[in-house]
């Protein structure tokens, strides 16, 4: 809940600023599974994900995730920028305006982000980078995070289908360009 004392200063609710400040520690720590593994388990698993995979589905894995470490970690360092940014301005302005949308946007997305990685390993049959913290970790945290805010009052369900819609036009507008931009390193 957002409270303002007699002066016109935000105060943020102390389990609101935990789980404000753990999104882009739990999406470093996602994000880390990932980096460590996606390069080996790319190229152990490339020709069997092509078997599986519809044709387009298969052109834009090999587009967008069929890359180097230190391109991948390169697109997880601008997003992890881009979230320790709008959590910096939701912290120091609180759930309000655009800061509002930009930081709920991103969770929203990571948050959706961590059912594609058990819907990989149920089609591949096999582990994909990023399940086990998506299982243990951020699917958990998401829980947590929306139930406080719904039942603080910082957020109306309305909210969270607002921010799925802009975290996806987000993600339309500027994942494919990082990527390319990416693939140049």
């Amino acid at each position: 809940m957002i409270l303002f004392n007699g002066n016109g200063v935000i105060i943020i609710e102390q389990m609101t600023i935990l789980l404000i400040w753990l999104f882009p520690i739990i999406f470093g720590i996602h994000d880390f599974e990932e980096i460590i593994l996606i390069e080996k388990w790319v190229s152990k698993n490339k020709k069997d994900l092509m078997k599986i995979l519809p044709i387009r589905a298969s052109s834009f894995f090999e587009k967008n995730f069929a890359q180097k470490t230190n391109q991948f970690s390169l697109v997880v360092f601008v997003e992890f920028l881009l979230i320790s940014l709008s959590t910096i301005l939701v912290f120091l302005n609180g759930f309000n305006g655009g800061y509002k949308w930009l930081y709920l946007g991103l969770y929203s997305v990571f948050f959706l982000h961590s059912f594609t990685h058990i819907g990989q390993t149920i089609l591949f049959k096999r582990y994909t980078p990023g399940v086990i913290t998506s299982i243990l970790l951020n699917i958990p945290y998401g829980i947590w995070f929306y139930s406080v805010l719904l039942e603080n009052n910082t957020l109306v369900i309305r909210d969270i289908w607002m921010s799925i819609l802009i975290g996806i036009l987000l993600f339309a507008l500027f994942f494919p360009a990082l990527m390319k931009a990416a693939s140049k390193f």
